[in-house]
């Protein structure tokens, strides 16, 4: 930057021999700063390069042998006051982004007043946007003119960076050096980036490590690329950690990276939440997150308010959440089920639910076909529609009835099966053929196998009764045989 012309503050321990809370501050010419290389041991880290038009035209290659001497980040220079853009910055921000490489940029501040803050900030975002520039990449202010001190400087870099986020730009930080005479608690410290050059850079004595950056040499070569650079080491990732909307020559175009992977989820970008898979942001689609389902529309935002989606409505709520309110069996595109799942408050929903005249059973969502089910205490059986069955059904070759007044649930009872004995009809209980006494149309009826058994003598409940031609259980004197018998009148049935 240009800062490396100015008078620098230097501080050298090692020179003066004493400790770091004694360093004493000196003034020197930037051009006494060491010459240092990339790769080169001993030294603080070289995260950052910043370049600028004097650097020319670099080429891929060239940022792909700093990527390789271990330089993640470039930060290109675009404007000057509102008249001057960096003749090279399209060259420089293209190559850079395809080399792989994070890519931010700085404006060289000129204002003396508010207007002109918000002017050069206003210049700046339209180039950066011009450049492909997004919304989540950093932008960088450098103060470090002194003719701007005496007119306010921190209160109109304070409104050059309030202008930048009215600007839709959410990342942004200061450059300036640790002498400049202006007050910096606008900005976070961890979006500050410091400069200051010690006369023997060394990675056991690094300098601002209370800042996101130090810029800390403004005289480092990188081996098989021309020219000189300024290095920094950054603190918190500020312009090195590989996050955000950015383009990925490799992947074949932008792409949401999360520190150096491609990412599947939602991220808050632009003013609404984008949902990305892969890396890919996904439009016109469905979402589950945080418990609840979302919906991106064809620019690829969460939706809001009621929305008609394949010919639905649905509700997404106007408070900022964006999830699903809605109810009911709902076309969500999953591979399941013909791409219809059941939501209940935008839950998937596990159980009954009456629909189309009947009940249906879900499972995470996913209606299901045939089975029994348990609900309410009762048992339930589904058809290979998904309906709940009513009548008498012949399941797994046994016979059940699951009555016929909209209840559903499985009696057992006294079913047609279709079977040669009794006119087609036995008894069931749970499902089983039943043997035993059973009431049925105002008497007891005996059941062997499920089969009614008519006239015969029966054991039950440590008593015997007599069943007659119909099968039903007799009461009072009755002439079995020859021979005289009392059943009793109290509807007990069994022989005394």
């Amino acid at each position: 930057m240009n800062f490396k012309n100015t008078l620098l503050a230097l501080a050298a321990a090692s020179v003066f021999g004493i400790t770091a809370n004694q360093i004493n501050v000196q003034r020197v010419v930037a051009d006494g700063v060491p010459y240092v290389t990339a790769g080169q041991s001993g030294l603080p880290a070289m995260d950052v390069v910043d370049i600028a038009s004097y650097q020319g035209n670099l080429s891929v290659d060239d940022f792909n042998k700093m990527k390789a001497a271990g330089i993640k980040g470039v930060i290109v220079k675009l404007t000057e006051s509102t008249d001057y853009t960096n003749p090279y910055a399209r060259t420089q921000v293209d190559n850079a982004r395809a080399a792989g490489m994070k890519v931010s940029a700085y404006h060289f501040a000129r204002f003396h007043d508010e207007n002109g803050a918000r002017a050069e900030a206003d210049y700046f975002a339209n180039v950066a946007y011009s450049l492909g520039f997004s919304s989540s990449d950093l932008m960088v202010d450098d103060v470090e003119d002194n003719t701007l001190i005496k007119d306010n400087v921190s209160n109109n870099a304070r409104v050059f960076n309030d202008q930048l986020h009215a600007r839709g730009f959410s990342d942004t930080a200061l450059y300036t050096y640790s002498t400049y005479n202006m007050d910096r608690s606008f900005m976070s410290n961890d979006h500050i980036w410091m400069a200051s050059y010690p006369y023997e850079p060394s990675s056991d004595h690094l300098w601002n490590t209370q800042y996101g950056m130090w810029q800390w040499t403004s005289n480092a070569h990188v081996n098989g690329v021309s020219g000189t650079f300024d290095m920094s080491v950054d603190y918190t990732g500020l312009a090195s950690r590989d996050s955000g909307y950015r383009y990925v020559p490799e992947a074949g175009g932008w792409r949401w990276v999360e520190d150096g992977k491609m990412f599947t989820g939602f991220k808050y970008y632009m003013g609404t939440y984008y949902w990305f898979e892969n890396g890919v942001r996904s439009d016109k689609a469905w979402h589950e997150a945080w418990g609840h389902m979302y919906y991106t529309g064809a620019d690829g935002r969460a939706v809001q308010g009621v929305q008609n989606i394949n010919g639905q409505n649905f509700d997404f709520g106007s408070d900022g959440t964006f999830y699903m309110r809605s109810s009911g069996y709902l076309y969500d595109g999953s591979s399941q089920n013909g791409g219809y799942r059941w939501y209940e408050n935008g839950q998937l929903y596990t159980g009954f639910r009456y629909y189309m005249g009947t009940y249906y059973w879900f499972v995470d969502g996913v209606r299901q076909n045939a089975g029994w089910r348990e609900a309410w205490g009762m048992k339930y059986y589904t058809d290979d529609n998904g309906r709940a069955v009513q009548g008498t059904q012949k399941i797994d070759g046994t016979y059940y009835y699951f009555g016929d007044d909209g209840t559903y649930y499985e009696r057992g009872g006294y079913l047609f099966d279709g079977s040669s004995q009794n006119g087609g009809y036995r008894w069931y209980e749970n499902g089983q053929l039943f043997t035993g006494f059973r009431y049925y149309m105002g008497t007891y009826y005996w059941f062997v196998d499920g089969v009614r058994q008519n006239a015969g003598w029966r054991e039950a409940w440590g008593m015997k009764y007599y069943t007659d031609q119909d099968g039903r259980a007799v009461q009072g004197i009755q002439t079995i045989n020859g021979q005289t018998y009392n059943f009793g009148n109290d509807g007990t049935y069994y022989l005394r």
